[in-house]
């Protein structure tokens, strides 16, 4: 899924690779596509930029790449050390790539590469790396950004979940809701030029109640507006054995992070209530932040302002008012509006436009 971004300026391409330096962590791999002129190098700048460095970035055009030393990295990527810049405007298809260190650079764990005409090596992309295509028109440039991942869930494999877990028909239409929110807010941030991995957010978000029927208080075929077959009342009697007492949420991040799919599993995770005042250190990213809003709308299968999904929280839970849990309940409802506030500064949405 691509965040499709527009700059009309060299200064704003450079701006937006800044933008995404600011996402990136050592290993990543940035492949950049585009004719001459499309902004390839202005984007290369702003990233070197945002990881700190004070050189004069130039194209490597002969030598193919240039390799820069981080003096002072932030602290979120201190062990970053390297920066390499790749131009294969001059490299033919098929030539060895050896002689130039790239395959030993993009296994560097302390290093970020960045790599013009990466269509030059359309064999040897690595699995994780970041898509970045440039498309020049009269006045401004079209900018698509695209995150590969082998720790995130394909987008393709979603509906083959549905159906290993006999996932409900109204968790999916809840989900579907959820996934709605989500994208809105992910896309009004993209358009005001922020890096987000929708990738990431969408597959997390059409997963993250999977595992729903877990914890159901009561399994009743009445509660149910879909045909139920024995063999899927049986397995879902199974799943609520096996998961007893334990949080659907903490359930498919074992599920997915038991598959390899970690960053999926974190975003998944992180969307049970608790989460915002338990561990507010991990809503540390706009994708999870979202995430975690997103749910928080959705009423069933229809978006509701906060007010009332916390009113319809109250009135369904009620049953465990004992004074402590009040006391987390209310701070989760006050630290969930405070984040809409966050979310919803800068952009030129409101709540209300969430539909």
């Amino acid at each position: 899924m691509k965040a499709h971004y527009v700059t009309k300026t060299p200064e704003e391409t450079i701006e937006l690779g800044r933008s995404l330096a600011t996402s990136l962590s050592g290993g990543d791999v940035i492949l950049l596509f585009g004719d001459l002129g499309s902004g390839k190098t202005h984007f290369t700048k702003g990233i070197a930029a945002g990881l700190g460095i004070t050189d004069t970035i130039k194209s490597p055009t002969f030598a193919y790449v240039r390799k820069y030393i981080l003096e002072n990295p932030r602290s979120e990527i201190r062990d970053l050390r390297y920066f390499y810049h790749y131009d294969l405007y001059r490299l033919n298809l098929g030539d060895d790539l050896t002689s130039i260190g790239y395959e030993e650079s993009i296994l560097d764990d302390k290093a970020i590469n960045v790599i013009e005409w990466a269509d030059r090596i359309v064999e040897k992309y690595p699995a994780k790396h970041i898509k970045v295509e440039f498309i020049s028109h009269e006045e401004e440039h079209s900018i698509m950004i695209e995150f590969f991942d082998s720790e995130i869930v394909p987008e393709e494999k979603i509906e083959q979940f549905y159906e290993e877990w006999s996932c409900p028909m109204h968790v999916r239409a809840h989900i579907k809701q959820v996934s709605s929110v989500a994208m809105q807010i992910a896309q009004q941030y993209v358009t005001e030029g922020e890096i987000v991995n929708l990738n990431l957010l969408y597959t997390a978000a059409m997963l993250h109640d999977l595992t729903r029927i877990c914890d159901f208080h009561k399994l009743d075929k009445d509660l149910f507006n879909e045909d139920i077959s024995d063999g899927k009342w049986n397995k879902w009697k199974e799943q609520r054995k096996k998961w007893e007492g334990i949080h659907h949420a903490d359930i498919a991040f074992e599920f997915f992070n038991g598959l390899g799919y970690s960053k999926t599993a974190e975003l998944i995770r992180i969307h049970k209530s608790r989460i915002i005042a338990e561990e507010p250190e991990v809503l540390n990213t706009l994708e999870k932040k979202i995430m975690y809003y997103a749910d928080k709308r959705v009423k069933h299968d229809e978006i509701v302002d906060l007010d009332e999904r916390f009113r319809d929280g109250w009135e369904r839970y009620g049953q465990y008012n004992d004074t402590q849990t009040r006391q987390l309940f209310e701070k989760i409802e006050k630290l969930t509006h405070e984040l809409q506030n966050e979310l919803f500064d800068g952009i030129e949405i409101s709540p209300e436009d969430i539909q």
